[in-house]
């Protein structure tokens, strides 16, 4: 029995622990790491991401272009000729979560173009 309680009491001491010591720990480790990493860049002149955001951003729209194209031609051309597509009672919620996804990339995906596009011209 003795185990059993202690084993509980052991529980919540660790996770006051954590919430006492260990989250603001790692809050201060982050905050503190942030700021010398925005120093570096702001004082030093830092440019690395932005040296590679031209490849990031030419990365994404292959990404994002091949998700799309790929939708388009399992919907479009794949499921025209052949009867192995499922039927809309069977893949109702996979096609739910697809359409999700490329709606919310797509979101994305225009917010950063006009983003980064704006910062080049």
């Amino acid at each position: 029995m003795f185990k059993y309680y202690s084993s509980y009491a052991l529980v919540i001491t660790t996770f006051t622990h954590l919430i006492c010591c260990g989250f603001p720990l790692v809050l201060g480790l982050s905050s503190i790491l942030t700021n010398l990493s925005l120093l570096e860049s702001l004082v030093l002149n830092f440019e690395l991401l932005e040296r590679f955001e031209i490849y990031l951003f030419s990365l994404t729209s292959v990404i994002f272009l091949s998700f799309l194209s790929l939708e388009i031609y399992n919907k479009k051309i794949k499921c025209a000729d052949v009867e192995d597509c499922c039927s809309e009672t069977e893949c109702d919620s996979q096609k739910k979560k697809i359409k999700f996804n490329l709606i919310l990339s797509g979101v994305f995906y225009v917010i950063s173009s006009s983003l980064f596009l704006s910062e080049i011209f």
